[in-house]
């Protein structure tokens, strides 16, 4: 991403010809989102079609507003829906990026907010198991302390017994230091703890805020109601 090309190119007050990377607004966001493991094509998400999920989607609208007292609070959200493309991880994105608008001033590039691909991150830590990587070692570590995590497709997969305690270990870490975190699935309470376990269901339906989305897939569409 160019400065030209930031996430204030509507809003800003400078000509987009004078834009540079020694903005401090812009170099801030920029360290944000690139610490936080998001895949750069979606450091922008997609506009939203609220359809069947309007009074969801105002709830979140409404988090998202207040999102630098809500992960101060330690508070935590689970998204959901048994379909796909209707939102969830857009939505989790959405709360990431508006939490970094609202502390980038004094943020003296620190890492604030991560965002994992569980998936992902579980094929990657089982490749590491007997390797080194800096970069995941630090991530893991960060993950233990940074103010919130997004946990994307959090119950996508049935969890190894190896992949059900680290990620058990983590969120115990983060819940009981009062950090934040955002999961996104596409199960109910009872299909989580067939496919994570008890535990780790426990702690994501007890210390959450439950927000089921109905809607059919929209990806394609581009209408803002989000």
């Amino acid at each position: 991403m160019t400065p030209q090309d930031c996430w204030y190119k509507e809003t800003c007050s400078q000509a987009p010809s004078e834009c540079s990377a020694s903005c401090i607004r812009y170099a801030e966001m920029l360290y944000l989102v690139q610490s936080s493991n998001l895949p750069e094509k979606k450091w922008i998400p997609p506009k939203l079609i609220a359809g069947q999920d309007l009074e969801a989607f105002k709830r979140l609208a409404q988090i998202k507003s207040s999102i630098k007292d809500w992960v101060s609070k330690g508070n935590n959200l689970y998204i959901y829906s048994t379909n796909f493309g209707n939102g969830k991880t857009s939505w989790a994105i959405k709360l990431l990026l508006a939490y970094f608008n609202q502390i980038w001033p004094g943020n003296c590039f620190r890492r604030r907010g991560i965002f994992i691909s569980v998936p992902d991150f579980l094929i990657k830590n089982r490749e590491l198991i007997n390797k080194s990587d800096p970069y995941y070692i630090q991530l893991r570590q960060d993950m233990l302390t940074c103010d919130v995590v997004v946990w994307d497709d959090i119950s996508s997969i049935r969890l190894t017994d190896f992949g059900h305690e680290m990620m058990l270990n983590i969120l115990d870490a983060r819940v009981l230091g009062g950090l934040s975190n955002i999961f996104t699935g596409n199960v109910d309470e009872q299909q989580m703890y067939a496919l994570v376990g008890g535990r780790l269901t426990s702690r994501i339906w007890n210390t959450s805020e439950i927000i089921q989305l109905v809607d059919q897939d929209k990806r394609g569409l581009n209408i803002n109601n989000g």
